[in-house]
């Protein structure tokens, strides 16, 4: 079987991408900074290669002897289409066959549409472990959902069901090339109705604030964020307030997967524990 480079392996896409892979025994390395970190994260036994986006040196290396790419970007980092770049370049000098790619950025895409390497995008909605990632605090300790996201809906998407498709993609991907597969949760919703499935998992009220951008970044310089930050976040969850793309659902999961995509109280039910007050 041909061997997969999976990028970001121990992140938010990569790590159920490598569990996915490791249940269908398929061949992969994780690129990791981190050996250590990754086998505690992923168990044992895990093959890993070094592989670290600010350092371009690594990139060759890291693709030696595989023959497919998982290619996912750094998570919120600016700079992270430019960072990126250099790797598509090593995936030609190193005939890479087929690459999957986390199409959230344009540049990144058109720049693996030219390179004559055989493809599949992946267009991935809002992660339900976006919750974790920017609102833990707020939903642990203040009983609160702060985004700037107005009453904007967004069919969430469980990052387990990104991998899982990643995986069954690998497993064949003639079938898939050239293909842009949209991913979403089963329902778009509100976060006025996100806080409810919040409330009726954990027990308690959580309250969705809707501060408007203002109110969201005077909040944030409170808490001492910078105005780089502030700015992407009101950019980011923008999209759900003031577009449409967010909101439609998706039929990929149950084709591909044969079964319906995760809901949002299966991430907070299996996620529990970070979200109760200690």
């Amino acid at each position: 079987m041909d061997q997969i480079l999976v990028t970001a392996a121990t992140g938010n896409v990569g790590a159920p991408l490598v569990k996915a892979l490791q249940r269908r025994d398929m061949p992969f390395e994780a690129a990791t900074r981190d050996a250590e970190t990754a086998r505690r994260q992923l168990g044992e036994p895990l093959n890993t290669v070094y592989l670290d986006y600010e350092d371009a040196s690594s990139f060759g290396p890291a693709l030696e002897g595989n023959d497919l790419l998982f290619l996912c970007g750094p998570s919120g980092t600016p700079n992270a289409p430019d960072l990126m770049m250099p790797i598509v370049d090593e995936a030609q000098k190193h005939d890479i066959k087929h690459i999957v790619f986390i199409a959230s950025h344009p540049s990144v895409a058109k720049s693996i549409k030219e390179s004559g390497i055989d493809y599949t995008f992946i267009n991935a909605n809002f992660f339900m472990q976006n919750f974790e990632m920017y609102q833990k605090e707020d939903i642990r300790d203040r009983d609160q959902i702060f985004l700037p996201c107005g009453e904007g809906k967004a069919a969430f998407v469980h990052t387990r069901d990104i991998g899982e498709t990643a995986a069954a993609i690998f497993s064949d991907p003639a079938d898939f090339e050239g293909e842009t597969i949209k991913i979403t949760g089963p329902k778009s919703m509100d976060h006025f109705e996100a806080a409810s499935v919040f409330t009726d998992v954990l027990g308690r009220d959580i309250e969705y604030r809707n501060p408007d951008d203002d109110t969201y970044r005077h909040d944030r310089k409170k808490r001492g964020y910078d105005d780089t930050y502030i700015n992407a976040m009101i950019k980011v969850f923008g999209k759900i307030k003031d577009e449409d793309y967010a909101t439609e659902t998706s039929p990929a999961v149950e084709e591909i997967l044969g079964r319906k995509p995760l809901p949002l109280s299966d991430y907070v039910e299996e996620n529990e524990a970070v979200f109760q007050k200690s």
